[in-house]
């Protein structure tokens, strides 16, 4: 079956800019890699397949299983139906897809073009610095500057610019996708390509210089970070949030943990749902780490890893347009931790290395809110005396640091009007002052630790289905375990088309349609609100 499976697919290996296909298997006890890359051998023998472990190969539960000879695009229905075979062939509990994502912030960086249904007009009339003052994070720097602290940014590495003096931390600086340790952007360019994205996170964290609360910012550089006393640790992890897989990201939260980082910013996200990234997470909360993640663009609903915000393991932030109501292209859902602003934000501008280093422009997206909120963790963090005071106090009240971080940012946090009560946004607009005022909580207000290990792809679907769907959530049974990478996958890329018909331009009909495989048709002719969901109904 398996054979058969594989064959089905195209052979065509992917490009140099462009990863093969990844498969996740989840194993319910540990196993070593040479053990999992035996199997492997013995169900393809002529398959040119590696094996790797996401986090130990002396015994781990997470693997990746890489086919350098193909080119997942475009073949996604066939890729699931091979997922399924080897699951079962390898002797696995999941298998999950570690699928290409094409729809994620085009608009971060100025991308133009099929995907300017991500975007809303630019306005590049207001002050650099306007979102201070709603923030009040000038207020908050009576408190601290955000010195001593690293947030690290898992995202494209970074750039020369002036924006960026000083803010970089190189010790420890690793890029994942050439495998050396230098985490510079390599300006990847072409169709769907966004360099330069981790440079404009990094200046919305922590570039230098100051701002009033009239939105005036001063040198050295035209962009005030949150944060702009706290140092950058650039983790080069993806070529582009745009096109990207999660195959690396297990492995830079790991690396931002073991390099000390108190913050980890991940301003990208997709529809597929990788167990692995979900448990370095974990894994990073249990170390006394902050996590930030964007809610997504393009998207409706919240993207993953942000969508794990329920869990305790991370915040989802969603973006507002500067009159407190929702910017429209923002990722909403109740798994929004809370808002701030992603619209007509100024960053740092380069995209490729011809650009000044004194570029800066107008930007939007979730990318925007989630980095000036990480910006404002790292001065929460050094309010506090650090990551390892906040960990002993998290302990002793017997709770996370994650979630002390949670009750301060929304302690008297209240929905502002604009919203019209609307529940997809979270708790309210984040505040800087109202942030570093907040006393840290007992351990009765706070939650207890998160689960150690990652919960299962069905239990992951179903929460998703309930903020979607509660008919089709109704519907999910253990024997749909085979079918939920794909369920969410299909659900995720239909929200994406809505979105899509609801903007002028008729760009829904450039692109593909997502059909279901065979196995998942069959599998919800009795469940007509799934049918519904993924288009089979």
């Amino acid at each position: 079956m398996v054979k058969s499976e594989y064959a089905a697919l195209i052979s065509t290996p992917a490009s140099d800019d462009r990863d093969p296909l990844h498969i996740e298997l989840v194993y319910d006890a540990p196993l070593s890699q040479a053990e999992v890359q035996t199997r492997l051998s013995n169900a393809l023998p002529e398959v040119n397949a590696r094996a790797e472990a996401a986090f130990d190969a002396n015994g781990d539960r997470f693997f990746f299983i890489t086919f350098p000879e193909i080119d997942p695009h475009g073949q996604e229905r066939e890729v699931f139906a091979f997922a399924r075979a080897l699951r079962s062939e390898m002797q696995a509990a999941e298998a999950n897809p570690v699928l290409p994502d094409s729809l994620y912030g085009a608009v971060h960086v100025g991308t133009e073009g099929l995907f300017g249904f991500c975007e809303t007009p630019r306005d590049n009339s207001r002050p650099f610095g306007w979102h201070h003052a709603r923030i009040r994070t000038p207020l908050a720097w009576a408190h601290t500057r955000g010195s001593g602290v690293k947030v690290a940014a898992i995202d494209t590495g970074y750039t020369g610019h002036n924006e960026l003096y000083d803010v970089i931390e190189t010790q420890g600086q690793w890029n994942f996708v050439e495998s050396d340790g230098d985490a510079r952007d390599r300006f990847s360019g072409g169709f769907l390509k966004n360099p330069g994205h981790g440079t404009l996170v990094a200046s919305v964290i922590a570039s230098r210089g100051d701002a009033d609360m009239q939105g005036n910012t001063t040198s050295p550089g035209g962009v005030t970070g949150t944060a702009p006393a706290a140092k950058v640790l650039p983790i080069r992890t993806v070529r582009s949030v745009i096109d990207f897989t999660q195959r690396r990201i297990a492995a830079a939260v790991t690396h931002a943990v073991n390099e000390r980082a108190d913050v980890i910013i991940m301003a990208l996200g997709g529809p597929t749902r990788v167990a692995s990234t979900e448990q370095a997470m974990r894994n990073a909360v249990a170390a006394g780490t902050v996590v930030v993640c964007a809610a997504g663009n393009c998207y409706p609903a919240v993207v993953f890893p942000a969508a794990y915000a329920p869990m305790g393991i991370c915040t989802a932030v969603a973006a507002l347009q500067p009159d407190n109501r929702p910017w429209r292209k923002s990722g909403r859902g109740r798994e929004v931790t809370f808002a701030a602003y992603g619209e007509h934000v100024w960053g740092a501008a380069k995209n490729k290395a011809s650009d000044p280093d004194a570029g800066i422009r107008s930007s939007q997206g979730t990318t925007l809110a989630s980095s000036m909120t990480a910006g404002l963790a790292a001065l929460w963090v050094a309010r506090h005396g650090g990551r390892l005071a906040l960990l002993d106090k998290a302990n002793a009240a017997g709770t996370t640091v994650q979630a002390m971080w949670v009750h301060c940012a929304t302690h008297g946090m209240t929905k502002p009007p604009e919203w019209n009560g609307a529940r997809d946004l979270g708790a309210g607009i984040i505040d800087a002052k109202r942030l570093l005022d907040a006393p840290l909580p007992t351990g009765t207000e706070s939650p207890a630790p998160p689960d150690s290990d990652a919960t299962t792809t069905l239990n992951v679907l179903v929460e998703h289905l309930a903020g979607q769907s509660s008919e089709a959530a109704t519907e999910v049974t253990p024997e749909l375990a085979e079918y939920a990478p794909e369920i969410l996958w299909l659900s995720y890329r239909r929200g994406a088309r809505a979105r899509i018909a609801e903007s002028d331009g008729g760009t829904e009909a450039l692109l593909p349609q997502d059909m279901a495989t065979v196995g998942l048709q069959q599998a919800v002719t009795d469940k007509p609100a799934l049918a519904a969901l993924i288009g089979t109904g």
